[in-house]
């Protein structure tokens, strides 16, 4: 599995987000060691209906790092976990049921 740099999920995050509106206050980042198990089944995102993507960092260190910048300096929501793998999501609006959302998601394409 290819890994990408700091600067590179960085930019990817952004992008994405970005063609969503903008509004990192909406998203949530976090780390894993399995980001699709972490995703799908730890924080309940609906594979084909919510806006979500992941990527393998370099290290699990950058991956931190990633997720720090993002909530940090852009004010998406932090979540607690470990490991190499930078995920996120854009968590649904209140009162949404579980099968609404845009359907939009690039799992770990490259943008």
């Amino acid at each position: 599995m290819a890994a990408y740099s700091v600067q590179q999920i960085k930019f990817e995050f952004i992008s994405y987000v970005k063609e969503f509106g903008a509004d990192f206050s909406a998203w949530s980042v976090g780390v894993a060691e399995d980001a699709p198990a972490a995703l799908f089944r730890e924080h309940g995102v609906d594979e084909a209906r919510d806006i979500w993507l992941w990527k393998p960092a370099v290290s699990p260190a950058a991956a931190a790092m990633v997720r720090d910048w993002i909530c940090g300096r852009q004010g998406a929501a932090a979540l607690a976990g470990e490991g190499r793998q930078v995920f996120l999501f854009r968590r649904r609006s209140k009162g949404a049921s579980r099968g609404e959302g845009e359907g939009h998601n690039l799992g770990s394409v490259t943008v």
